[in-house]
């Protein structure tokens, strides 16, 4: 049973990691122009926030959740704004290689801004727990005291997708010019920025 607990919160935390947003983008981009592990820092940041949002809806915390949504417009507007400045950082670099945003993004702050970004989308504790309940596990784990077996297998398989995306994307590092690690950034800040705007409008509308 333990173990089937441990492999379904795997599988959760896959689904979770996988979509392509703006944290996923964040990751390739700092993957490409500062190396693995400023990549691997950054999901870190992401799967730390699924291990939250898992760890409230496996205790059932309720007033935590609700009070989350509750206020989902704020955390949106603020993650949107977030996403438009790392966007057009990512955006006005001139150097991709060793050069002032290698310097800029070191691990604290590449861990801090997706962490926070991540954060910014309670919702995805509405995801998380509808994932759980179509696994059959709705209030199994606070029940038999496997909760933290639970989490545990959500933060091991969103780590694994961060780690494999990190690794992929690496292997380009060392091999991608400079002058086109550049281009990639400049794209990538551009659709950071628009996802940004687009979610400040979401938010607001």
């Amino acid at each position: 049973m333990d173990i089937t607990i441990l492999s379904k919160g795997l599988a959760v935390g896959l689904v979770v990691a996988i979509p392509i947003g703006p944290v996923g983008l964040l990751c390739t981009q700092r993957t490409l122009s500062s190396g693995r592990m400023h990549g691997l820092v950054s999901g870190l940041g992401a799967a730390t926030a699924d291990v939250i949002f898992a760890s409230i809806s496996a205790f059932g915390l309720t007033l935590v959740s609700g009070f989350l949504v509750q206020q989902n417009m704020w955390f949106r507007l603020f993650g949107g704004i977030l996403i438009c400045l790392l966007g057009i950082r990512a955006f006005l670099v001139k150097h991709a290689k060793g050069g002032p945003l290698a310097e800029k993004l070191c691990h604290f702050n590449n861990f801090v801004s997706t962490l926070l970004i991540a954060l910014s989308n309670p919702m995805s504790i509405l995801v998380i727990a509808g994932l759980f309940a179509g696994l059959g596990i709705t209030g199994l784990g606070a029940q038999r005291g496997n909760p933290v077996l639970l989490v545990g297998g959500v933060f091991l398989g969103s780590m694994f997708w961060w780690i494999t995306l990190s690794v992929a994307v690496g292997v380009f590092h060392k091999k991608v010019a400079d002058s086109t690690l550049v281009l990639l950034a400049r794209i990538s800040g551009g659709i950071l920025a628009a996802l940004g705007i687009i979610v400040i409008i979401t938010a607001v509308v």
